[in-house]
């Protein structure tokens, strides 16, 4: 057994538990910063993050104990990482070449219907739409999504200069749940059917898994490097039996 092929999968696994520690943190953060209504992905990183966290150390402990049954506990565990990390990334995969909502989602052409389907059903944006009625109200700020509240809270003709957001008409994220003076006649209203508001809606569900997939593409391919190096070392071992083997 070459000091080469662990040393690689030594460096596999520290970069895949710095990984999974970002995720788990990520996932964490974004229950506390991401509006109720549009959380796709928090559970997500939180549970692959643990993932990468825990199980790759069993490669740090079989390398030190030599140990062949660890390896094995090992390698099976990573092919179910694999395996998960490979749903995920087909997901966002699908996410990122079946979507392409504007920047603006205002600007684009097309309507929510003609977006809506098997990967966000519309009985998907129907939930997300009732759960902004029920815990948002457009005059206090009530999310990071800012482009969903800024579409979807549409001030009357006629207001003006007469606000405290950034822009006349422009939802600002920047003091979030905090009240804004706002003259109680040019209070926003929901304009929950308009194209710009279902379609911000929609591009934050996706714009979380296209984010998702920055952690969960190298991850993949980090396991399954990992998941190679370590059945070459486990060849390796001259005591099939032995639960502490040795290195030929």
């Amino acid at each position: 057994m070459s000091e080469l092929r662990t040393g690689f999968l030594t460096m596999a696994t520290i970069i895949l538990i710095c990984i999974g520690l970002t995720m788990t943190g990520t996932g964490l953060y974004y229950r506390k910063t991401v509006s109720q209504c549009i959380r796709e992905t928090d559970g997500s990183f939180v549970v692959v993050g643990l993932l990468l966290l825990m199980i790759p150390q069993f490669a740090l402990y079989a390398i030190c104990f030599r140990s062949k049954r660890m390896f094995t506990i090992y390698i099976y565990a990573m092919i179910f990482v694999c395996i998960v990390l490979g749903g995920y990334s087909l997901k966002c995969f699908i996410y990122n070449t079946t979507f392409g909502i504007a920047k603006n989602p205002a600007e684009d052409k097309r309507t929510a219907k003609q977006l809506v389907g098997r990967l966000v059903p519309a009985s998907k944006l129907a939930k997300v739409t009732d759960c902004i009625i029920h815990n948002h109200d457009c005059n206090y700020n009530a999310s990071l999504n800012s482009n969903v509240w800024k579409f979807c809270c549409a001030q009357p003709r006629g207001c003006g200069e007469r606000t405290k957001f950034s822009k006349p008409g422009e939802w600002s994220w920047k003091h979030q749940h905090v009240e804004n003076d706002v003259p109680e006649g040019c209070s926003y209203e929901y304009c929950l059917s308009c194209r710009g508001c279902q379609l911000s809606i929609l591009k934050a569900i996706v714009h979380q898994w296209k984010y998702f997939s920055m952690f969960s593409y190298p991850s993949l391919f980090l396991v399954c490097l990992s998941l190679a190096i370590a059945k070459s070392v486990f060849d390796t071992f001259n005591e099939p039996d032995d639960y502490r083997g040795y290195y030929t």
